[in-house]
């Protein structure tokens, strides 16, 4: 889905600090709601360090509004996921679930989530501080929104400049594609050791891929359609095989085996030296580069070219079967406009798309400097490029490892580029049909 530039996003906290300064009538709390009272439940998943952000949060709504308790239901993502397709089938979902771009839809379509629209238009919840872009980003094709973003999320290209730069490469830009890539590491490889390598092999992940077909004015979905072509996808596969052929990157076998973690991953053991990843996920790279005195990774956005930046989201949501919604509505709405308790989580749930929140955690003093880094690479993302909300249709999460495994048997010479190309697509067009 490809939106309009956000031209409401400046480039860095100076020019965020104009657009959603005063003017957005906020205060440093979100303004209590009379009347709010009862029990609420609030459904999430999360690492130990996001949980305790986020009950930090909890904590502060239940103070600013006493008759309120918040119970919480933690837990890993696939396991939440399970947990919610099984409470919507019951009509027991918690009255607060956490939603993703690439599962909003499924409950949106199955009708067990309340619009949001009436509780917006009365003043219950105000989203005046996030980018209209944003806001319309997530409203569903019947019209309504049904989710309301707490954290932007998107990849990057991550690259060891200390140890690229003596092979003599030019830093690499925005607006490169993956073409671009592969000659800028064809430069490097004879410069770098025999065992260490350029780049990761990044052919079998479809987010890399989409990237790919949006350099060439495709993407992933297009109106129920696969939105790319089986010759887009047959190049992508012949590109990796290129790079592994000219020892770009590590060889089949070895990249088959690289773990999934960002500190146990190939760049942060010094095997290979760029690699995309979360953008939250450069702070744990560096730190396992500093950990091996191994090189300092930067950032850049990832190889589409000139178009935008491609975001994810998690989302709050309240439930149909909700017995509390006027409390599930304030604490959506203390979630996206309380500043204190906004500073405190630090976009530790993907950036915060309220942008009076941004600024308040980009002019904190003890905000990390990563996070304001990533909140400045963030805006000038968007203001030079736009930003792509990408909400997936439903049915279409196993593409992921599909793609995976695809790709592997393309690596391994069990299927020629062409023929696992016109597969693919024919997948994501059965899968496109079967919602």
């Amino acid at each position: 889905m490809k939106l309009p530039a956000m031209k409401s996003l400046g480039t860095g906290v100076a020019i965020l600090a104009i657009t959603c300064g005063a003017g957005f009538g906020l205060d440093s709390k979100a303004s209590a709601q009379d009347g709010i009272s009862g029990e609420v439940s609030f459904a999430w998943w999360g690492s130990e360090r996001r949980n305790r952000a986020i009950m930090g949060v909890v904590t502060a709504y239940e103070e600013a509004h006493p008759g309120v308790s918040v119970l919480p239901q933690p837990t890993e993502f696939l396991k939440h996921w399970d947990r919610v397709t099984i409470q919507a089938a019951a009509g027991q979902l918690p009255c607060v679930p956490m939603m993703q771009t690439r599962y909003q839809v499924r409950y949106e379509n199955l009708g067990v989530l309340l619009p949001l629209n009436p509780m917006i238009e009365a003043g219950q919840i105000d989203i005046s501080a996030i980018p209209e872009d944003v806001i319309e980003g997530h409203r569903n094709a019947d019209g309504n929104i049904y989710v309301l973003p707490i954290g932007l999320w998107f990849e990057t290209f991550q690259y060891n400049w200390p140890r690229l730069e003596p092979t003599g490469v030019e830093k690499p830009a925005n607006d490169w594609t993956y073409e671009t890539y592969i000659d800028w590491a064809s430069k490097a490889r004879p410069k770098l050791e025999e065992d260490v390598y350029p780049l990761t092999l990044l052919g079998g992940e479809i987010l890399q891929f989409q990237q790919y077909a949006q350099g060439r004015g495709e993407d992933l979905f297009k109106e129920g359609e696969p939105g790319f072509s089986a010759q887009t996808l047959a190049d992508w596969f012949k590109l990796w095989d290129r790079a592994r052929e000219e020892g770009l990157t590590p060889s089949m076998a070895t990249s088959a085996e690289e773990p999934p973690a960002t500190v146990q991953s190939y760049m942060a053991q010094g095997i290979t030296l760029s690699r995309t990843g979360g953008d939250v996920t450069a702070s744990e790279l560096q730190s396992a580069l500093d950990a091996a005195d191994g090189g300092f990774a930067l950032q850049v956005k990832p190889p589409n070219g000139n178009n935008p930046l491609t975001s994810g989201s998690n989302s709050l949501s309240i439930a149909a079967n909700c017995d509390n919604v006027d409390a599930a509505a304030a604490f959506i709405n203390f979630w996206l406009n309380d500043e204190d308790a906004g500073v405190e989580m630090r976009s530790q749930a993907g950036l915060a798309p309220t942008m009076t929140l941004l600024e308040a955690q980009a002019a904190d003093p003890d905000s990390p400097p990563t996070l304001v880094d990533r909140i400045n690479m963030y805006m000038g993302f968007a203001e030079t490029y736009g930003v792509n909300i990408d909400v997936w249709p439903d049915n279409t999460q196993h593409l992921i490892n599909e793609f995976t495994g695809l790709y592997e048997q393309v690596g391994f010479g069990q299927i020629a580029p062409d023929e696992a190309a016109e597969l693919f697509v024919e997948d994501v067009r059965r899968a496109l049909q079967e919602q």
